[in-house]
């Protein structure tokens, strides 16, 4: 189906949405579709980025979503990706949006409300995780993961939005693998605003091999950034990790899982340190779910 919105109307549009891509043809469609369907015309300026593409993603975006701006790049990179559409980008707030997740209209308008309102610097909503087709270790995983302290405040991973200060402090992106929380560790507690009405979906792994290269790609990424002296202003991990328990045990539907949940977590943190000498710009990612997509 071709989506001829946003139009052409000469008003500026509200922000600015900048989706890097690589090998995303599986997921692109579904990602831009959750947009558009909502969308007003001249309402956000889309850009999409095809870094070292080797499957249809341009195609796609190109032939079904003809008003996207689409960039091309032979670099492989997601930071490289966001650096480039930064030069290309009229618009302020800037939205920060993975490929393989999905989000509407609504919740982008909700998203970058704070920012307008100079309520914040930068801005997240809250994850909505889809493991309804995973197995039921994946299940179990993410059934106790969703009450880590950080969803507290929203999460930054997938979806975030800058004012054009904020931008200031977090551009040009260097090269580390966790980019989404270097930028959530740029801004203290009262420059982020977390936007519950702002919902975005994440498709969860379908098998355990793929939940654990995205869990390992995160916390590698994350020594990356104590290593570069990002420290994380929620607290020490100890006490991070006593507000978790807490929380998980007021919630009786979550006991079940909670073994799996500490089997696979100390697994990968043990696999984490015997790996720690791979490349530190290694991309692990999950296949199973853009497979099924």
């Amino acid at each position: 189906m071709r989506k001829d919105k946003p139009g052409s109307d000469s008003s500026p549009a509200l922000a600015t949405v900048i989706i890097p891509a690589h090998n995303e043809a599986s997921v692109i469609g579904r990602c831009l579709e959750s947009i558009y369907n909502s969308i007003k015309p001249g309402e956000f300026e889309v850009i999409v980025v095809c870094n070292g593409c080797t499957d249809d993603t341009a195609k796609v975006v190109a032939t079904c979503f003809p008003l996207v701006k689409l960039l091309e790049t032979p670099v492989a990179s997601k930071v490289d990706a966001l650096n480039y559409a930064d030069t290309e980008a009229r618009c302020f707030p800037r939205i920060f949006l993975d490929a393989d997740l999905s989000v509407s209209a609504d919740s982008l308008r909700a998203l970058i409300s704070p920012l307008q309102d100079n309520k914040a610097l930068a801005s997240c909503g809250r994850m909505e995780i889809d493991a309804s087709r995973s197995n039921v270790a994946v299940k179990a995983f993410y059934r106790v993961w969703q009450y880590n302290s950080y969803f507290e405040q929203g999460k930054f991973g997938g979806l975030f939005s800058v004012s054009e200060r904020g931008h200031a402090r977090i551009t040009p992106f260097p090269h580390v693998v966790n980019d989404d929380e270097l930028v959530r560790r740029k801004f203290c507690a009262t420059d982020r605003a977390y936007v519950e009405s702002c919902s975005f979906k994440m498709t969860a792994p379908l098998t355990l091999d793929g939940l654990i290269k995205i869990r390992l790609r995160a916390i590698r990424g994350t020594v990356q950034l104590e290593k570069m002296g990002y420290a994380n202003s929620d607290g020490a991990s100890l006490k991070r990790f006593s507000k978790f328990m807490a929380r998980v045990i007021r919630k009786p539907s979550a006991w079940l899982s909670l073994p799996v949940y500490l089997l696979l977590s100390g697994y990968i943190r043990c696999k984490g340190l015997l790996t720690r000498t791979k490349a530190s710009d290694s991309w692990e990612r999950d296949e199973t779910s853009r497979e099924y997509a």
